[in-house]
């Protein structure tokens, strides 16, 4: 920094001095009225604004003694903001980049429009090194829109605004084309969520938007573009169940990310667990297990992502036969200290996870004492009131919940009921599951009840079984809706092991 520049700074903040910069934890006011309210809140001991109120000032929430206190507890927290540590390891070098980009950004805005051109200017050279290193597009473009109107004026430089010019209007085009594919690939995603079963029409339109993107992306590198012109592709694919495409399209796109300094980390993660779900759909079983490590190294542990890939690592262990691993990674999983702290549906899934363990126990596929030293002892009446989430998912993950006991009953042999009588199954199954997205489960379904009754009819229990069977071996599991999840252990191989001798 020349002395002139420091000199410049100097002088607008000398100008421009403030009594205090209002933010949490300065000296003096660990009693006051805002850091009690904030320490309330933080510790659960207020609720509500009724709770605050009445707790600190003995008012309603209305009256405008709370009001003042709460607004500017805001406007300190606002403030605090600015001076979150970004160097946690939990934000990772492109994180950390993209908040000093913006602080800097708008501190060098301000710097100009007090005035402080050279100070300001300065600034924007220093964070446009960094947003153009870590391909922080939009960021990029405001720094060179700010450095063009300076060269162009106050620093008076001709050949640096001609420079600067060109860039700009460089980026520019990037920033247009990355805006274009971020508002094709959301247009998609609303109907692509709403829709879990496969779409031609979903099909058609991402294809038609990722023949439109596909060629830019030499010209248009960026990790944004990048990044939504893939996931338009996968949606290209899954909407027709073609993991097969989908899996090509990661292989694809995973070593490009790698190689990138820029790239995201949760970019890749979201690639490589997409990976992840396609080999485990095909049955392809990579020696030792590359892309689910990946997802791993790129998680951090005990976190979302984290027990995201550690749930898809459980499947592909599943789907390989691999049960003593999966009960590994159960126990990895549940083992952690933060597996309290999830969500009720994220704890619902390991639940049910446990519970098919216990079932791989009894049908003779994992030792029964290893399996309760990992998961526990199985009571139906204490696992099924465990379930918080799923039991209301009735197209969902309550599937396999209801499946369960109809499948501990025909591993035991002994044919008795866990809280539903076989006429409510088939209620079910004919409310519930009689629909193109659920047509496998509804298909195993029957063959769980023709199993149940064989020993009494053979002859049209075995024809029963036979016909599901040919629905089966039609209709594959899909990514696409995630009914790949439903089936927790695939519907073939609990057949082949469940069929009676012939």
């Amino acid at each position: 920094m020349d002395f002139d520049v420091l000199s410049d700074l100097v002088n607008i903040i000398t100008r421009n001095k403030v009594k205090q910069i209002e933010v949490l934890g300065n000296p003096g006011q660990e009693e006051s009225r805002t850091e009690l309210l904030y320490e309330g809140i933080a510790k659960g001991k207020f609720k509500t604004d009724e709770d605050a109120a009445q707790g600190l000032l003995k008012v309603n929430a209305k009256d405008p003694s709370y009001k003042r206190v709460r607004a500017k507890l805001i406007r300190q927290l606002v403030n605090t903001s600015f001076f979150i540590d970004a160097q946690q390891s939990l934000f990772g070098d492109r994180n950390t980049a993209f908040v000093n980009c913006n602080r800097d950004l708008a501190a060098a805005q301000i710097l100009i429009a007090r005035q402080a051109k050279k100070a300001g200017s300065y600034l924007l050279l220093l964070t446009l090194e960094q947003s153009l290193k870590f391909e922080f597009t939009e960021i990029t473009c405001e720094i060179l829109k700010a450095l063009r109107k300076q060269y162009s004026r106050s620093l008076g430089d001709r050949s640096q605004h001609e420079y600067y010019a060109e860039l700009h209007r460089s980026y520019e085009h990037k920033r247009g084309w990355e805006t274009i594919s971020f508002d094709y690939y959301e247009t998609l995603l609303n109907h692509y969520i709403v829709k879990r079963s496969p779409d031609q029409e979903i099909h058609e339109q991402a294809t038609a938007y990722f023949l439109e993107l596909q060629p830019r992306l030499k010209e248009i590198d960026t990790h944004e573009f990048y990044y939504n012109t893939y996931s338009i592709g996968l949606i290209q694919h899954f909407s027709i169940n073609d993991c097969q495409g989908a899996l090509k399209l990661c292989e694809e796109i995973l070593p490009l990310l790698k190689n990138r300094k820029a790239a995201n980390r949760g970019t890749i993660l979201t690639f490589a667990l997409n990976k992840l779900a396609c080999l485990t759909q095909l049955h392809i079983f990579e020696q030792n297990d590359e892309t689910a490590k990946q997802c791993l190294e790129l998680s951090e542990e005990g976190g979302y992502n984290w027990y995201k890939a550690m749930s898809l690592y459980f499947y592909y262990s599943i789907y390989g036969k691999r049960y003593e691993d999966a009960l590994e990674i159960y126990r990895q999983a549940t083992n952690q200290a933060r597996f309290k702290l999830l969500s009720d549906n994220a704890r619902d899934e390991w639940h049910l996870f446990g519970g098919y363990l216990h079932l791989l126990a009894a049908l003779d596929k994992l030792d029964k004492k290893e399996v309760e030293n990992v998961v526990g002892a199985f009571r139906y009446a204490k696992f099924s009131n465990e379930i918080k989430v799923f039991d209301k998912d009735k197209l969902g993950m309550n599937i396999p919940l209801v499946m369960l006991p109809v499948l501990f009953s025909l591993a035991s042999g002994d044919h008795q009921e866990y809280g539903r009588s076989v006429e409510a199954l088939e209620k079910y199954r004919i409310r519930y599951l009689n629909n193109d997205l659920n047509r496998r489960s509804a298909s195993f379904m029957k063959i769980l009840f023709a199993l149940s009754d064989r020993p009494f009819r053979p002859g049209p229990a075995d024809r029963k079984i036979a016909k599901e069977l040919e629905v089966l071996a039609a209709e594959g599991p899909r990514v696409a809706g995630q009914t790949f999840a439903v089936e927790i252990i695939p519907y073939e191989d609990l057949w082949e092991i469940l069929k009676p001798e012939a």
